[in-house]
């Protein structure tokens, strides 16, 4: 399974919820309080090693900069840094990251100032050309992941200025390319860096040992460049094969932290005073993809009329234990740009079934397909939409959900199969829509070349520097794809995770990743 995220790489989509019902009724869900608060603040002290666990599996690897499962892009935050990262009000910035600055001379020429005395895992001092070396590995054709920031950048267009500068000339305007480039994955390595070579990086713990499906184990790097961090002696990250197995060790004491607790057992881990729970939304989206150029949704009219019948709070509540927030069919609501009142999603099963019998539906000729999802991607969203499509249609629709075990080698994104789910992290509105367009083209909305004006304005939004020009082009973009596009997005999730009080140093904020953004490295992070 992958997830998609950020300018690059597939993380996973295979860590949510499995047998969260059985543990739930093992342990009862009734009548808990809320969760203990934390004592008055502590200085931080040092020492300890942070137990962190994760769902995955044999399947897991370590790659600074391509990698595939949410368990693997845990690891890579722990050992590697890039250029930017985002602050707390999810903007770009260089506080966290090893670039010193970043001047934009303009939307194709950006020139990066690096920090000065940065040290490997092995000891050697981070230069220019590891610094080129890293952008040209993660912009190259021949690997494979690079096509969405290879679109922009070549390894042509990186280019030396003296031994703490370069700058990026990219291929065509983006003004959105600070958020680009401070995605996680985008990381600093050695000159000759390879996935089968030494694990070698900047962040705060360096690789000791790693066993696919078993665990890794993460130590101090002692001259880390961020003075007094890390605060840990190390971190130890254990692999669990279930949900129901990790909630079970938290509670248990035997891990720390919990990455990915489903909603379902949030009140269960709310029970004991001596947990935390973490929940967070910043707009993450698991939406309901309806090819645009494939039957039957090949007919606007269909799309419009899905969207339109569903009752998104009932889908919330059967599939998310009501921790989701309403969505209407578009993403990115921490963007400055999101029109949240612009396109109300309001349920009309009158109309809905108007626009279906005006497509040529009707209890003698239904509308027919099968919604296709993964085991691991939230299946209870699925059957929710088709058992309210098939009960409020009266018979007019007819959907089936399938879960085969191939899921992502089989049905996601393959030609004619139906309506399948998929999976994103948060981003900006002209990053998301970059991803979409020319990425992973799930909905196949407005390929490359066509004349599609949201393409168009796509395009011309990345190339405008004025914020209000680029607004009114972003609401262009939204209205359009609201009417024409082929998400049904129900929801906005939240993101839960749960650690022991012991546990310090995290923030409950707005992230695109797992605990407080896995505590930007941990390296804040201690225990008491």
């Amino acid at each position: 399974m992958e997830e998609h995220d950020d300018f690059i790489i597939d993380v996973s989509r295979r860590n949510f919820v499995k047998g969260a019902g059985a543990l739930a009724a093992g342990l009862g869900l009734a009548g808990f309080s809320s969760v203990g608060a934390y004592a008055a603040p502590m200085a931080p002290k040092k020492g300890g090693t942070l137990k962190v666990g994760i769902v995955g599996g044999t399947d897991d690897i370590i790659d600074a900069q391509y990698l595939f499962k949410l368990a693997d892009v845990l690891r890579l935050n722990i050992g590697w840094e890039g250029l930017m990262n985002f602050d707390n009000k999810f903007q770009p910035s260089t506080e966290h990251g090893l670039a010193e600055s970043v001047e934009v001379k303009s939307l194709s020429k950006y020139v990066i100032k690096m920090k000065k005395g940065i040290e490997f895992h092995n000891g050697k001092t981070m230069n220019m050309n590891d610094v080129i070396f890293s952008w040209q590995r993660l912009v190259d054709p021949k690997l494979p992941g690079t096509k969405g920031l290879g679109q922009y950048l070549s390894p042509a267009g990186l280019k030396k200025i003296d031994a703490n500068t370069f700058e990026m000339n990219l291929l065509q305007p983006n003004a959105d390319w600070l958020t680009s480039i401070s995605q996680y994955a985008n990381t600093i390595v050695p000159v000759g860096y390879t996935r089968n070579g030494p694990q070698v990086g900047t962040g705060p713990f360096k690789l000791k040992s790693f066993t696919p499906g078993v665990e890794s184990t993460h130590v101090r790097h002692a001259n880390y460049w961020d003075s007094g961090k890390p605060y840990l002696d190390g971190v130890r990250v254990i692999n669990f094969s279930s949900t129901d197995a990790l909630v079970n060790a938290l509670l248990a004491g035997q891990i720390d932290a919990a990455v990915g607790v489903p909603a379902a057992l949030v009140p269960v881990v709310k029970k004991n005073k001596k947990m935390k729970v973490i929940e967070t939304s910043a707009g993450k989206i698991a939406p309901i993809v309806l090819p645009i150029d494939e039957a039957p949704f090949n007919d606007k009219r269909v799309r419009q009329a899905l969207r339109m019948i569903i009752d998104r709070k009932k889908i919330i509540k059967q599939a998310l234990s009501g921790r989701g927030t309403v969505a209407n069919d578009d993403f990115s609501p921490l963007d400055a740009n999101y029109n949240a009142n612009g396109y109300v999603a309001k349920q009309d099963v009158p109309r809905a079934l108007a626009l279906l019998k005006a497509a040529g539906y009707s209890k003698s000729n239904p509308l027919k397909f099968t919604l296709w999802t993964g085991s691991d991607n939230f299946p209870e969203v699925a059957k929710s939409f088709a058992e309210q499509v098939n009960s409020l249609s009266g018979g007019v629709a007819k959907v089936e959900v399938g879960i085969p075990s191939d899921y992502w080698d089989t049905k996601y994104m393959a030609k004619n199969v139906g309506a399948y789910t998929t999976y994103w992290n948060p981003k900006p509105y002209l990053v998301q829509a970059g991803q979409m367009l020319d990425v992973y083209d799930e909905t196949h909305l407005a390929p490359k070349g066509s004349n599609n004006p949201y393409r168009k304005w796509y395009e011309q939004a990345l190339a405008e520097r004025n914020p209000a020009k680029r607004r009114a082009l972003v609401k262009k973009m939204q209205a359009y794809h609201n009417v024409n596009g082929g998400y049904i997005v129900p929801f906005f999730l939240n993101v839960i995770d749960a650690h022991s009080t012991k546990v310090q140093g995290l923030e409950q904020r707005p992230a695109s990743l797992n605990l407080d953004t896995f505590g930007m490295h941990f390296k804040r992070v201690w225990l008491a």
